[in-house]
């Protein structure tokens, strides 16, 4: 592929990627991975790095809008954040010496899981749709953050996979602001994890750079259609994403495996 047009065309996923992080809470990591391997061609130790160090403008630019609309608990932040910032570099070290089609396939594997846990939430939780703030004592919301943190950095996403289901479904937050906080928490969790991949030589800087320049406005449209959009809506589309993304990685990486 000529450079050009791949810088072209990683811009556009950027894009793309930023949208999906703004709207659904996530660090982006969940397009931007399989795009990166499987559009652009790229070995699976830069599909893992580089979208790590995207995770971080792209989660605040969409974590701005939703703390101006007050869908940002700043309590689990202050606890989640650190923890996941100090998890995710052990998540990133493993990645030099584990096997990174498994790692892929890990990834996928998450995907489907979390879309059968956010359709039920979606649509058997009457409470979606109400505000709500976390309720968990501060160890509780530490957890959530360290778990999110290492799987940030061993899978070169952004922790939201566990941070959005963890404030949803244990914290009780309502959708919105569950999507908001992890938002947050994703920009700052990421850090570490970028400085390790960067350091195993695992992110392709002039990728990073052309994606970058899409994936900021596509966080702000796509937090921007959240906070206008039902809650039902939004977690409905995030768990069909989830399940057509996690179908199609997953198959593409089991032959490497079997």
């Amino acid at each position: 592929m000529i450079q050009a047009t791949r810088l072209f065309l990683a811009g556009l996923l950027g894009l793309v990627a930023g949208s999906f992080s703004g709207a659904f809470g996530i660090g982006g990591g969940i397009f931007s991975t399989p795009a990166i391997r499987l559009i652009l061609m790229e070995s699976p130790a830069i599909a893992l790095g580089t979208p790590l160090p995207l995770c971080i403008p792209s989660a605040a630019v969409g974590g701005l809008n939703y703390w101006r609309k007050g869908k940002v608990d700043e309590r689990a932040v202050a606890f989640a954040a650190p923890a996941g910032a100090a998890m995710s570099v052990g998540g990133a070290m493993l990645t030099s010496i584990l096997d990174l089609h498994f790692l892929m396939a890990l990834t996928a594997t998450c995907l489907l899981y979390l879309a059968v846990r956010t359709v039920l939430r979606a649509w058997s939780a009457p409470g979606v749709e109400k505000g709500g703030s976390a309720s968990l004592q501060g160890w509780k919301l530490s957890l959530v953050g360290g778990a999110a943190g290492f799987i940030s950095g061993l899978l070169g996403i952004g922790g939201g996979l566990v941070m959005v289901p963890g404030f949803l479904l244990w914290a009780r937050m309502d959708a919105k602001k569950a999507l908001g906080t992890s938002l947050v928490c994703i920009a700052v969790l990421s850090v570490p994890g970028t400085v390790v991949h960067a350091c195993l030589g695992h992110v392709d800087w002039p990728l990073f750079f052309a994606m970058a320049a899409g994936v900021m406005p596509g966080s702000w449209l796509g937090s921007r259609f959240t906070l206008r959009a039902k809650s039902r809506l939004v977690l409905t589309l995030f768990a069909l994403l989830l399940a057509a993304t996690g179908i199609i990685f997953l198959a593409s990486e089991l032959r490497y495996l079997i």
